[in-house]
């Protein structure tokens, strides 16, 4: 959707908003993703709404509300996407790095497949819909306008999606491995066990006792 800039997107993971903890694991991520997919559906709703009531009175407003409630969702959904894929999903093409360019393309690839695949059943059920021996289907223009928009919306929102949902943790600090070893290791000298040259308590370095008075 959107086109940031590297200071764009500092700013918009500095602001807090959304919260980090909505996006940190894994589990979070995909329940973000479970909403963005929840928005797409609400404009399927749309179309089927306006393919049974309309026109009418009826079928405006609650077109108006699902659109609404949809685009809310998913503007919250695509903010926080934005800081999970640490700038895959928003940042311009040209900044991104080759890591990066390389994820963009292959959920890109993803999600022209699954483009495809909702038009095939689409056009499968579109087919069913025709009564056998119909030549001529009369059909809202409501309803062909919202199942237009249904199928660009989701063209356009299946690549943050896919990159929400296949977004891994990332792996521990190397520091903090580090540090619990230098722990283990004072711990080790403290308790009286082994240093870290390996020499033995109570013996010097060329293996003569110390008898406490002298160290020949």
């Amino acid at each position: 959707m959107g086109e940031l800039t590297p200071k764009q997107l500092e700013t918009h993971c500095r602001g807090g908003w959304p919260p980090r903890p909505w996006y940190a694991t894994r589990r979070r991520r995909r329940i973000l993703v479970g909403m963005g997919t929840g928005s797409a559906g609400l404009i399927w709703i749309s179309a089927i709404v306006c393919l049974y009531l309309a026109p009418s009175t009826a079928a405006m407003w609650t077109t108006f509300a699902l659109l609404g409630a949809a685009l809310v969702i998913y503007l919250v959904v695509y903010a926080a996407l934005i800081g999970a894929t640490r700038g895959m999903v928003g940042l311009a093409e040209r900044y991104l790095d080759e890591r990066q360019s390389r994820e963009r393309q292959k959920v890109q690839v993803e999600a022209r497949r699954g483009t495809t695949a909702v038009l095939i059943v689409l056009g499968v059920l579109l087919s069913l819909a025709v009564p056998r021996g119909e030549t001529v289907v009369q059909i809202p223009a409501a309803a062909i306008t919202m199942l237009v928009l249904s199928v660009i919306a989701t063209h356009l929102i299946l690549p943050s999606l896919i990159a929400g949902w296949q977004m891994t943790d990332p792996p521990p600090d190397d520091d903090d491995d580090l540090d619990d070893g230098d722990d283990r290791a004072d711990e080790g000298g403290q308790h009286g066990g082994p240093g870290r040259s390996g020499e033995t308590p109570g013996r010097a370095v060329d293996g003569q006792p110390i008898d406490g008075n002298t160290a020949a």
